[in-house]
């Protein structure tokens, strides 16, 4: 029984420790991408009900323009990239606070619950403060880099 065991745990291990997708993504070098500017701001809706998050904002330098920014992973959220041209990328996060849904319940006035958002909520990597990770696109491959965000003042909206 010992021996039949023995080899059941060895095997179970190596599955287990192959487990763990991109936590253990290894990210491109610092100086891989530079960025001239790499900001994000929160915002929250004037009104009660109407969504808070975060807006981000990137500007990569001239000398990448080979390379197309995919996502971005931001505390516990991710988002796609949208590029406007001459190399500034911009991602919207939705928190999912601030966000009230009406619900209906039968003989009654319908109830307001906050709901979070929980279509954009990433586990792929572990982040601490203000670090993100890029993902991008060069000669077909995708690589993955880590920066450090720099906070813009919160937004308050409407203006």
């Amino acid at each position: 029984m010992r021996l039949v065991i023995s080899p059941f745990i060895i095997i179970t291990t190596i599955i287990m420790s192959s487990c763990g997708g991109h936590k253990n993504t290894s990210f491109e070098k610092e100086g891989t991408l530079v960025f001239k500017n790499a900001t994000y701001s929160k915002w929250v809706a004037g009104i009660k009900g109407g969504g808070a998050g975060y807006n981000i904002n990137l500007l990569l330098d001239q000398d990448y323009q080979e390379v197309k920014l995919d996502s971005l992973y931001f505390k516990e959220f991710s988002t796609s990239l949208i590029g406007n041209g001459a190399g500034l990328y911009t991602g919207y996060i939705d928190n999912g606070q601030n966000s009230e849904v009406l619900t209906p319940v039968y003989g009654e006035s319908p109830k307001v619950t906050e709901t979070p958002n929980q279509k954009n909520l990433q586990t792929l990597f572990e982040l601490t403060g203000d670090e993100a990770v890029v993902s991008y696109l060069q000669d077909g491959d995708t690589k993955y880099y880590k920066l450090t965000l720099t906070r813009n003042t919160s937004i308050s909206l409407p203006r």
